[in-house]
């Protein structure tokens, strides 16, 4: 485990001097995310904080040297380069879409996880259901990622969850939590740089594909609780998009209806709104570890008080106009 948390550091360090690099390259050749109306920014910022995450998470492992998870982390990187290109060349949503599919499916037929061995003739369903996941929570990040540390700050606490539900842990999520921080240290309101679609491309396809290892048969609620583990930003993509289509709005075009955009009327309440969504992700790592030990009913519970307080919040605080 010390060597582990060295190259968590490791990571962690080569991030976090990663970062300012990209953003001198960045300003230096105008590849800034500009505000529009539907920005929760003011300034143009630079969106390539994701290369450093990828390099923090590549340099841990590249020291660790781990067992498994070379796969993922592969494919992962796969995702980040299909958001890289959409970063700078704004892809379709269906191109973009068919890269993420590919990534996903790149790793379902060259790692396939343990639950795909017991499913029998439901196996090519199985892998068809976890390519569907992969993308989805690719999205979510993508879709959430919207303001200053909000992205970040919940995956860290998704990954530390995710850490203790995978059976004997994987050693690359606490890399991934380092090379995290590293990014964080810069993303933080008012941020100097952004995760992009690079990031949030590695970052879902990540969590997402370790989720997938989670369970087996001595763990039989694990893959639920992995599930759960991601509510609030499963459920706020949800949400928002079932909002949409029920009022025959386009719901793949871009916009700025989401439950955390509607509650961030300003830039000033970047950092509270990411802390908030990062106290719900500790709510819902716990429904999820209560899941994972058997406690179906108050996991359960614990996901859906959640969900409840979360379609609520735009009642509590009133929107603002700027």
């Amino acid at each position: 485990m010390s060597w582990v948390l060295v190259c968590g550091g490791v990571a962690f360090l080569v991030a976090g001097t990663l970062v300012p690099l990209l953003v001198r390259f960045a300003v230096g050749r105008n590849l800034l995310d500009v505000p529009n109306p539907r920005s929760s920014h003011e300034i143009p910022t630079p969106r390539l904080g994701g290369l450093a995450v990828i390099a923090g998470v590549w340099a841990g492992a590249g020291l660790l040297r781990p067992d498994d998870g070379w796969a993922l982390l592969f494919c992962a990187t796969l995702a980040g380069i299909v958001g890289l290109v959409d970063d700078f060349g704004n892809l379709h949503f269906g191109i973009k879409a068919a890269g993420q599919a590919i990534a996903a499916l790149a790793l379902m037929l060259v790692a396939p996880p343990p639950m795909a061995d017991a499913a029998g003739p439901l196996e090519p369903l199985l892998l068809a259901v976890a390519v569907v996941w992969l993308v989805a929570l690719m999205n979510a990040f993508n879709f959430m990622d919207g303001i200053d540390g909000i992205s970040g700050s919940t995956a860290v606490v998704n990954a530390l969850f995710l850490w203790a539900l995978v059976p004997d842990g994987m050693a690359l999520l606490l890399i991934f939590v380092g090379a995290t921080f590293g990014f964080l240290a810069w993303n933080l309101a008012p941020a100097t740089i952004f995760l992009g679609d690079s990031g949030s491309h590695f970052v879902g396809f990540l969590l997402g594909g370790a989720a997938l290892y989670a369970g087996g048969e001595t763990a039989p609620l694990l893959p639920l609780a992995a599930v759960v583990l991601f509510t609030p930003y499963l459920f706020d993509t949800a949400f928002t998009l079932l909002c949409r289509l029920r009022a025959g709005k386009n719901v793949f075009s871009a916009h700025r209806e989401h439950i955390y955009q509607r509650i961030t009327p300003s830039p000033t309440f970047h950092r509270q709104v990411s802390i908030l969504y990062c106290g719900l992700a500790v709510i819902s790592g716990t429904g999820a570890t209560l899941l994972a030990r058997g406690y179906l009913l108050s996991g359960v519970l614990v996901f859906l008080a959640c969900c409840l307080a979360i379609s609520l919040l735009p009642r509590i605080q009133p929107e603002e106009r700027r």
